[in-house]
């Protein structure tokens, strides 16, 4: 399902003293069906702008029209969008509430007045797509650890069979066991549903394993919008807006400095392999631009 956002402005406390512009003339197109990662300081506007697509918030000014329907218009159907964009919070398991894995998850659909035999199939099928098996239904969420609560309540969202996901700093807090776990996890289930995905993180390395393009939000606008090889090319540019550029992008910098000819868009360790290996078998891996 495609998004389109046209001059999207958001005051905070607008007309008191403590009023806040978080948006700022914000226009943007998402195809249907991309994978976009949303980067940003704390207090750039991501949050508040992911906010806006399903309702939650409401914009000072400008139209967001999602599936060729403009969901800012007067007397939009709410609940009838809420089903069809599924956002997971930072810190989803703050939200897990029902005393079984089953009755979390098949809280949406029964909301939804389904018959239970599609609530039943809905839960199952949002399960194999977060990788949990049929196991963990009958057992407490609050007895998982931190990677699988994540999974639970994505699979919450995933049983409403939503058109869009938006997933705000999904990996947050965890180990680095669980966060391995869960990127993995959206990956797949990016690749099997070819739904779109929105995937909020301040993680460099986050969003270059998994984003087929990043925006880059800078003081409530848009301050990068490509390709993630096209983004971490301009680490001069990301480090001015408070952000750090992948570490391996850091290392093939500091190799470049030293005289060693890389291509400055390598952003993964998987890239920087294979130009390794290429230059040890005596082929120019390129890049002459600083970083």
């Amino acid at each position: 399902m495609s998004i389109e956002i046209s001059g999207l402005n958001y005051v905070y406390m607008e007309g008191s003293p403590f009023e806040k512009q978080a948006l700022k003339n914000v226009s943007l197109s998402i195809a249907d069906g991309e994978f976009v990662g949303i980067i940003g300081h704390t207090g750039s506007g991501k949050s508040t702008l992911i906010q806006h697509l399903n309702g939650l918030l409401k914009p000072s000014s400008g139209t967001i029209t999602i599936g060729g329907e403009d969901i800012t218009a007067k007397g939009a159907d709410m609940k009838k969008l809420r089903q069809k964009v599924g956002l997971v919070f930072q810190y989803p398991e703050h939200q897990l509430f029902e005393e079984t894995v089953y009755k979390d998850i098949s809280y949406g659909p029964k909301n939804m007045n389904l018959p239970q035999d599609e609530i039943d199939e809905r839960v199952q099928e949002a399960m194999h797509h977060v990788g949990l098996s049929e196991k963990y239904m009958n057992r407490s969420p609050f007895e998982l650890s931190g990677g699988q609560k994540r999974r639970v309540a994505i699979a919450g969202v995933l049983a409403m069979r939503p058109d869009v996901l938006i997933l705000d700093e999904p990996a947050a807090g965890l180990d680095p066991a669980g966060r391995e776990e869960i990127l993995t996890q959206i990956r797949a289930l990016y690749l099997e549903r070819k739904m779109t995905v929105l995937f909020v993180s301040h993680s460099m390395e986050d969003v270059a394993r998994i984003a087929g393009r990043i925006i880059v939000m800078n003081k409530g606008a848009v301050a990068l919008d490509g390709k993630p090889a096209d983004i971490f090319a301009q680490a001069d540019a990301l480090r001015a807006m408070g952000l750090d550029v992948p570490q391996i992008t850091e290392l093939i910098c500091e190799l470049r400095r030293r005289g060693i000819r890389f291509d400055n868009s390598i952003y993964t360790i998987e890239k920087a392999k294979a130009t390794i290996q290429l230059m040890l078998a005596g082929k120019n891996a390129g890049g002459d631009k600083p970083c």
